[in-house]
């Protein structure tokens, strides 16, 4: 009876010790690792990397999500079992306007003017949802999962869609009315028979899934530095993009446009975090990994 006593209590405690290596804490009493129902978001760690490197031109760090342009968060089912999820959402939209002289005055003076308009813009969007699941007992955890991922660009920065307003029309007196070269960096005007109306670069899709593994160190309570590495396969296409120009119809007497169609295409992507494609690698607009973050847990 004796023998199994002890044999009951020594199993009890070894119960204890598993669940106190479980729930790591400090020497506070605070738990370091996480828990379930606990939520976490990742902030870019590169930049404070940088700044260590005490170079004059280093600029000081910023309190980013993710890589700067997305918001990257998990949700805790269990300690050992993570959802993620990773949202990006770019928009610009821009208009530049330059005053020409007003064609149809004979003898026009300096307020004798009317005006040109250039629209610009972009819009861009991606989702990544997936899941983790950890192995680790101390402070070093590691990771494995997948993600699968959409994204949508209807151009960039470099290459925006492009929409025009004038403020000099066609007619059988102006043919060639004058124009601003919003390509120009001094918006010069100048006579032109054919001008730019709209510039459609046609947007972009790509879908995709990504196998990962990582690793973090939790530095104090609820705070770790990690990095991830994946390897992942996308497909990507392009619908047609257009320009349209117009010019005075000699014949017809009237507008007429011309719209000139730019072929799309397509892609199958396969490769690593450090493929050079934008939507594996790390400086890519969605950055899916090979970042290194600080993750905060709460």
């Amino acid at each position: 009876m004796k023998k199994i006593t002890l044999i009951v209590a020594a199993f009890g405690l070894s119960i204890l010790s598993l669940n106190a290596q479980d729930e790591l804490v400090n020497k506070n009493g605070l738990k370091i690792l996480p828990e379930t129902g606990d939520y976490a978001i990742g902030v870019d760690f590169a930049p404070f990397i940088k700044t260590l490197n005490f170079n004059a031109s280093n600029t000081a760090p910023a309190f980013k999500l993710g890589d700067g342009l997305s918001i990257f968060g998990k949700y805790f089912a269990e300690p050992k079992m993570a959802y993620r999820v990773k949202f990006a959402l770019n928009h610009n939209s821009t208009t530049v306007g330059n005053y020409v002289t007003d064609q149809t005055v004979l003898i026009p003076e300096e307020s004798d003017v009317v005006e040109d308009k250039a629209y610009s813009g972009y819009t861009q969007f991606a989702l990544a949802v997936g899941f983790e699941k950890r192995r680790g007992h101390n402070r070093l955890q590691g990771y494995y999962g997948a993600d699968v991922f959409f994204q949508y660009a209807d151009g960039d920065a470099n290459n925006s869609n492009l929409s025009f307003e004038y403020g000099n029309g066609f007619s059988s007196t102006y043919t060639a009315p004058i124009t601003t070269d919003f390509t120009d960096p001094n918006f010069a005007s100048a006579p032109d028979p054919n001008r730019l109306s709209e510039l459609n670069q046609g947007a972009n899709y790509i879908f995709g899934a990504r196998a990962f593994v990582g690793a973090e160190y939790f530095l104090f309570p609820k705070l770790s530095i990690g990095g991830e590495l994946g390897w992942g396969l996308g497909y990507g296409f392009q619908v047609d993009g257009s320009m349209t120009t117009e010019e005075w119809d000699l014949v017809n007497l009237e507008v007429k446009k011309t719209t000139v169609k730019k072929a799309g295409g397509s892609q199958l992507l396969i490769g690593s975090d450090a493929s050079g494609q934008g939507f594996f690698e790390s400086n890519g607009w969605l950055g899916l990994g090979g970042n290194i973050n600080l993750i905060f847990h709460f």
